[in-house]
């Protein structure tokens, strides 16, 4: 089924991922890299793998935002929680494309919340997290009422900083990015931590027999064409 609404023709789509895409190099392309050397003691384990779909999604899946269902099968469309559920999808955990649910999926992690330090905002609780966790940010609707309005994979701690990968704005190539900063909406808004992955995720070599990586979802059509030749994810071995 074709998107329902996507924000950018296909030139307008290149003509971003062009202007954007030195910035991606020194800010994503580093944050990964950081990510890699932090967290290498689990690589290989499920949570690493999500985490790794994530950012080839990120770097191979030439996304462009916007609202539909199954839009990035159809035309590499895709808002936070189709983001979310897509990754997730690949390794068989079934989540879903509307993003005010995901406070019902997991388990809630405790002890994490929003704290303003006198004029910022900052996360708190952030040494419960692990990688693969699901974080979420509030909207006010216009009748009062709280609801969740977007959704993030998170990272780890990268350089020392909570990291999330998600649908990040206008300043990246695609519609993903790497957030790293919480010190205004990104930390006045957050309001839970989801974790969704079983226990011994973060085990390198363990046999996850309902997890089994399906590989990466490639798009009937591309508003945003790959401007790079496609390289196609490595699975990990598993023992």
């Amino acid at each position: 089924m074709s998107a329902s609404f996507i924000v950018m023709t296909t030139d307008e789509a290149i003509a971003r991922y062009n202007a954007n895409y030195n910035g991606y190099l020194k800010h994503e392309v580093v944050k990964v890299n950081q990510y890699r050397e932090a967290y290498k003691h689990i690589k290989g384990s499920l949570a690493d793998q999500i985490v790794e779909r994530a950012i080839w999604y990120m770097e191979h899946g030439y996304t462009v935002y916007g609202m539909g269902h199954n839009s990035y099968h159809s035309d590499g469309v895709l808002d936070c929680s189709n983001f979310t559920k897509l990754v997730y999808g690949d390794f068989g955990i079934k989540l879903s494309g509307v993003a005010k649910k995901y406070d019902t999926f997991g388990t809630r992690v405790k002890g994490v919340y929003p704290h303003k330090v006198n004029r910022y905002w900052q996360i708190e609780g952030t040494e419960h997290l692990l990688p693969g966790d699901l974080l979420t940010w509030w909207y006010d609707r216009s009748d009062g009422y709280r609801i969740i309005g977007h959704v993030g994979i998170y990272m780890g701690k990268v350089n020392g900083k909570p990291t999330v990968i998600c649908t990040a704005g206008q300043d990246t190539p695609t519609a993903i990015g790497i957030i790293t900063s919480f010190k205004n909406w990104w930390g006045k808004h957050f309001y839970t931590a989801q974790r969704v992955l079983p226990d011994c995720s973060w085990t390198p070599g363990l046999i996850h027999v309902n997890y089994e990586d399906k590989g990466p979802v490639i798009p009937k059509r591309y508003i945003l064409p790959p401007q790079k030749p496609l390289i196609m994810p490595k699975k990990d071995k598993q023992s």
